[in-house]
């Protein structure tokens, strides 16, 4: 009985400080995630018809463009999700298009 309790212990401490590493990792990853990454992302999403999906990520890439060097990108994507929104999928295909162009 004892030896069972101990077992049940450490499987627990083990489960326990899995969970804490893994917590760890994806924000991490999460912070390497650039625009741009976001910006294809989000084109693959509109081609593959996942609306959501690419509303997510052109949300995420939208957010991080704010310099001025990024100006012209960040006008082509706010329009790209201005069409999105209004179901023009091939009018948001177009702008978020010249937005990752613009980000080369």
């Amino acid at each position: 009985m004892l030896g069972a309790s101990l077992l049940l212990s450490v499987a627990l401490g083990l489960s326990i400080i899995a969970q804490a590493n893994f917590k760890v990792i994806p924000s991490a990853y999460a912070q390497n995630i650039t625009p741009k990454m976001h910006l294809e992302e989000g084109l693959k999403a509109l081609k593959s018809g996942d609306k959501q999906g690419a509303m997510m990520h052109l949300s995420a890439a939208d957010q991080g463009l704010t310099s001025a060097s990024d100006q012209s990108a960040k006008m082509h994507l706010d329009q790209g999700i201005q069409a999105l929104k209004d179901g023009d999928n091939q009018g948001a295909m177009m702008h978020v298009n010249a937005a990752d162009q613009a980000l080369k």
